[in-house]
Order: C-alpha cells, then sequence, then structure tokens
C-alpha cells in the first residue's frame, strides 16, 4: 500500500518565495510546511495498492483543461484569521476546473468526491494555540494579505506518493501527467 495524492506542484522560484515568508511565520506551536514540499493538492486519495498506480495515470490522461497561467497570491487561514488551524496562499488559475476533472476521474476508480474545493497551497499548520500567536498572527494575516509568491504556468499534474515519516512527510513523483494542449 502507498499513500497518494494528485497535485499541481510549484517552481523553484514560488517554493524560494515561499520560504521567504514563512520565516515571518516561524511562531511556536506552528509548524511549518518544507518550501520545497508546498504544493496545491488537487484529491487526496489516502492508501492504495501500488497495482492502482497504472489505472489512475491512465484516467488523468483524460483531463482536458488546458494549461494555464497560475498566480499564487494573498495569505490567510482556515477556517479563519482569528483562530487558524492552516495558513495558505491563495491560488488562482483554472484549479476549480482541473478538481473538477480529477474528481469525476477518480469517482470513476471508485475514490469518494471530496467537499469544497479552496484552491490554496499550505505554508504552516497551527499546532496549540500560543499568546504569541494571539499577538503575532492577525499583524502578519493583514501584513501579507497582499502577498504575491509569483506565477508560473501549469501544464501538468503529478500523482504523488507521501510517506510519513518522524521528520514529517516525504513526498516522490509517481507519475506526471501533462496537460492536454
Amino acid at each position: 500500500m502507498i499513500r497518494a495524492f494528485i497535485s499541481v506542484n510549484l517552481t523553484p522560484e514560488i517554493h524560494r518565495k515561499i520560504g521567504e515568508v514563512e520565516q515571518s511565520f516561524n511562531i511556536k506551536g506552528i509548524r511549518l510546511v518544507e518550501p520545497e514540499m508546498v504544493h496545491v493538492t488537487l484529491k487526496f486519495l489516502g492508501n492504495i495498492e501500488e497495482s492502482m498506480v497504472g489505472d489512475i495515470e491512465a484516467a488523468l490522461k483524460n483531463v482536458t483543461v488546458k494549461p494555464f497561467l497560475a498566480g499564487f497570491r494573498s495569505l490567510g487561514g482556515f477556517p479563519n484569521t482569528r483562530s487558524p488551524r492552516v495558513i495558505w496562499i491563495g491560488a488562482q488559475g483554472d484549479f476549480n476546473g482541473l478538481n473538477e476533472q480529477v474528481e469525476g476521474l477518480m469517482e470513476g476508480l471508485g475514490f469518494k468526491r471530496e467537499g469544497r474545493f479552496e484552491p490554496h497551497v499550505t505554508i504552516g499548520r497551527v499546532k496549540f494555540p500560543t499568546p504569541e500567536q494571539k499577538q503575532k498572527l492577525p499583524q502578519l494575516f493583514e501584513k501579507y494579505k497582499d502577498y504575491d509568491a509569483g506565477s508560473m504556468y501549469v501544464d501538468s499534474i503529478c500523482l504523488m506518493k507521501s510517506t510519513l515519516g518522524p521528520n514529517g512527510p516525504k513526498y516522490d513523483v509517481l507519475k506526471e501527467i501533462k496537460l492536454a494542449r
């Protein structure tokens, strides 16, 4: 069994910019995501049989969304900025169309559809609220509300493997599928 998800992976330049902004959020109780591991999750598959990789790849080749320009802007928190559990940067572009097609194709393979999709990249998780967070986070969300991590051309999606370890997850590309031109 492998733990898998489908994503849009980011460019090294966007990872670098995210790493710079993450420094401001290096606060006790916040677990930051390693900048080079930040991505847009289109669909979390969970544990799958390794034998399904070929079927998933074949299904994903049916995505008809054309390559598009994506922007990574604004910074916020889920469920809200007053008491966030997740710190994110918004993802702009045809991610909703991409997600809708991926969900439909994966449903055809027996995966349940997920709920509402909010295009974003997760840069941190709030493990436990602290007085320092309550003081600093509202100021940081205000400071970075118009943040711009840059743009990139999205021309592929990836089937990823996630290996959980004591220092957090490790991600490996199993298959990269180019978007139809």
